[in-house]
């Protein structure tokens, strides 16, 4: 692999890790919520896509908006029905019916393509636009150049939101002191549900966009759910831009190692440079990149 091939692969999966963390580290930095069902969601709407699209009905962008608008109210029902009412037991009640919908989501998915082909099979999606174009020794996706610039103007879109808007500002006044949040007016359970539903909405984003370049399977959401959370302790729990940083920093240095290690060691050295780099940093910043000292 050569250093402009590094630079790419590692752009384009960090731009992935980036929409994924930043839902994972908006809900826990608003909620205190650490929802284990976030990789069943990158993982879901892609096989939600795929659906559509067997369907035969809808074109292709159209099956993407309904998968998202159908993964986004998953995310919103979610908050309402399983983990609002079991806030006041604790975050371990949380992580328990968090874990409980990401196995069902999977195990619901594996039995449904069981029984349509017999036997399993990795499903992937369309490119957006096929092809690409030489870059010197380099052949660059045009898929590729797309994952890059969705996700610097989504995420983009989500600084600009949070900072600027109504809505975002009530988010953040609910991240800082709930209860002081409430008595100004704000309907902190519609806070805290729009928040986990664009969560979703992100993981979805995210799947749309990288699934094109990969195969998907239903234990794959697991891998996903690991890399977000990876993320966000490296940046910092329930900071947004430590979430950005650790994304690409991860990405680059999984890339970094196939530069230098033989080709039937590399998926295992990739790995673990990157759990290397997070105990690293929790040695010298044990909250993370940028994460802030919790108030008690």
């Amino acid at each position: 692999m050569s250093m402009l091939e590094l630079i790419i692969y590692g752009a384009v999966f960090g731009s992935v890790l980036a929409l994924l963390a930043s839902g994972y580290s908006l809900v826990y930095g608003v909620g205190g919520i650490i929802n284990l069902a976030h990789g069943a969601f990158y993982m879901l709407t892609a096989y939600i896509i795929f659906w559509v699209i067997e369907i035969n009905i809808f074109t292709y962008p159209i099956s993407i908006i309904i998968s998202l608008i159908i993964i986004t109210i998953i995310g919103a029902i979610t908050y309402l029905i399983l983990i609002e009412p079991l806030e006041k037991y604790g975050e371990v009640s949380i992580l328990i019916i968090t874990f409980a919908l990401a196995y069902f989501i999977e195990r619901a998915v594996f039995l449904y393509e069981s029984s349509k082909v017999g036997e399993l099979e990795a499903i992937s999606l369309p490119s957006f636009i096929k092809g690409g174009f030489w870059l010197t020794d380099f052949y660059l996706y045009y898929q590729d150049i797309i994952i890059i610039i969705a996700a610097i103007i989504i995420l983009t879109f989500l600084i600009i939101f949070i900072r600027k808007t109504k809505l975002g500002k009530s988010i953040r006044a609910v991240s800082q002191d709930r209860e002081a949040a409430q008595l100004m007016g704000v309907n902190v359970k519609i806070i805290l549900m729009i928040t986990v539903a664009f969560s979703a909405f992100l993981a979805g984003i995210a799947a749309t966009l990288y699934v094109p370049k990969t195969n998907i399977m239903p234990h794959v959401g697991w891998d996903y759910l690991l890399f977000a959370m990876s993320v966000v302790i490296l940046g910092g729990m329930g900071s947004l831009t430590g979430s950005l940083i650790g994304s690409y920093l991860i990405s680059f240095s999984r890339f970094f190692v196939l530069l230098y290690i033989d080709f039937p060691y590399q998926t295992a050295f990739s790995g673990l440079i990157h759990l290397i780099i997070i105990l690293l940093i929790l040695i010298i910043r044990p909250r993370g990149l940028l994460g802030k000292k919790e108030k008690r």
